[in-house]
């Protein structure tokens, strides 16, 4: 349930958040962010869960939402808004699914381009292609500010006057046996967490980037994960939320079984509004049910398209961008399991689709969707299953008409980045013909080695198996 600042205002949660509050204006956040994770933490004491049943939501039905390939007639009123358009990446993400502890867009992902180096020439072509400045900017975290800055100099928005980045909040650490705030003199970064990407909103706002963009006539934004490479600038999209006055539109697509997991459209019950739900929102005793993709059938890619000046209209009216509370059980030092539970605030960007009236989805096809959130999507996107287009995007291989390989690595060898490197030094297998792939063992792929069908390759030994150049592979495949 979304709620307003205005109901946090019961004196016992008062006294209990103060310590929270003292620690956030040491840090010297923002007063509209500590309200607004004071209202979190309302429901929170008040007993809330950040759950919503399957009685509270309706699933959409076959059209319910329009497809891509049905809104070319907006073309030309899109080319007509891009000059009042600026496009947003979400770069908060730190690689540590991956061992990594700096931004996951500094990863090689393509052609020994790394996700950055492939969104600055997408900028570039985009910008000469539509003749329009588009400008670019990055919401950073404060673990991927520095490293992302440092990479991108030399690149600026031109006489727009839009700065490169902006950077979101972070939330203090809740102890879950007693809800006070963690604390961690060892190492006190660790008592800080990211807010999710839903802090977007609050951190336009309190950036002064907002209000600088409507100021300069910037009227849409266009925001997407800086780790999906196929969210790119799209004029029939642009020009739908334009000529339709939509204050907001998600980008979803169909789920598949490898999509079970990802956040899922639907009607909210009460009203006539459209919501997401993501997996961290859904009681346990559901599941099953959150995962079946006959019932709920589109998830959020997370690309999604904005009205600024709406944008602006909805958190003044609620002194904040109601979005669904996310609560994410961790420890407080996500490398000791033996260190106290905490909790975690998040919220998800898209789940603001239920704060605007009238707001749409739109059904996109896959090519629009290639996100990296571990090493196995990351060998995907280097395979030849993927190719770098002209615009610089990554699509899919026009070769591969069939779904998208299902890949298992080993994660004993494979999980983190550097172990994934050393075993792949020569860049990724053809996967063109590929069904499945399992590797299981320590395993080392040479150049030019081609996997077709359904591939197992074990390694029996305990000594790092070579595969030589040029290999090709089928089928089960023992060493030692």
């Amino acid at each position: 349930m979304k709620i307003s600042c205005l109901t946090a205002q019961d004196p016992a949660v008062h006294t209990m958040f103060k310590p929270f509050a003292l620690k956030m204006e040491e840090r010297r956040i923002p007063s509209i962010v500590i309200n607004v994770f004071k209202c979190y933490y309302t429901q929170i004491i008040q007993g809330a869960q950040g759950k919503t049943c399957q009685s509270d939501i309706s699933p959409l039905l076959e059209g319910d939402v329009p497809a891509y390939e049905s809104l070319e007639a907006y073309s030309d009123a899109g080319r007509e808004a891009l000059s009042q358009t600026v496009v947003i990446k979400l770069n908060g993400g730190l690689g540590t699914s991956m061992g990594l502890e700096r931004a996951k867009s500094l990863i090689p992902v393509k052609d020994g381009h790394t996700f950055l180096d492939i969104i600055v020439r997408q900028a570039k072509v985009l910008r000469k292609k539509y003749k329009s400045p588009l400008p670019l900017t990055f919401m950073n975290s404060f673990k991927t500010h520095r490293d992302t800055m440092l990479k991108v100099e030399g690149l600026d928005n031109g006489d727009t006057g839009i700065p490169l980045a902006f950077v979101q909040h972070m939330y203090p650490k809740i102890v879950e046996a007693d809800l006070s705030p963690a604390d961690w003199p060892g190492n006190p970064e660790l008592e800080w967490n990211p807010p999710g990407h839903g802090d977007v909103y609050t951190a336009l706002v309190t950036s002064g980037l907002l209000a600088k963009l409507l100021k300069s006539g910037y009227r849409y934004a266009f925001i997407s994960n800086s780790d999906n490479l196929g969210a790119v600038m799209d004029s029939r999209l642009l020009g739908y939320i334009a000529q339709e006055k939509l204050p907001f539109l998600m980008e979803v697509a169909r789920r598949t079984h490898l999509d079970r997991k990802g956040g899922h459209l639907a009607k909210i019950n009460l009203g006539s509004r459209l919501m997401l739900r993501e997996l961290a929102q859904c009681p346990d005793n559901e599941l099953e049910d959150f995962a079946d993709i006959d019932k709920y059938l589109y998830f959020n890619t997370n690309s999604l398209w904005v009205d600024l000046k709406v944008l602006e209209q909805v958190f003044v009216e609620n002194l904040m961008m109601p979005l669904d509370l996310i609560l994410n059980p961790k420890t407080l030092d996500p490398r000791d399991p033996d260190s106290p539970p905490v909790l975690q605030v998040e919220t998800a960007m898209g789940s603001a689709i239920s704060a605007f009236e009238n707001a749409r989805a739109v059904l996109v096809p896959r090519t629009r969707f290639a996100p990296v959130k571990t090493t196995q999507d990351l060998l995907l996107v280097m395979s030849d299953c993927y190719l770098r287009t002209k615009l610089e995007t990554i699509e899919q291989n026009p070769l591969r008409t069939t779904a998208m390989p299902s890949i298992a690595l080993d994660q004993k060898f494979y999980k983190k980045i550097d172990m994934f490197q050393e075993r792949f030094p020569k860049g990724a297998p053809s996967l063109i013909d590929c069904e499945r792939l399992e590797v299981h063992g320590d395993v080392r792929f040479g150049k030019n080695v081609r996997i077709s069908g359904a591939t197992r390759i074990i390694n029996r030994s305990r000594k790092q198996v070579k595969v030589p150049d040029g290999t090709q592979l089928e089928g089960e495949v023992l060493y030692g």
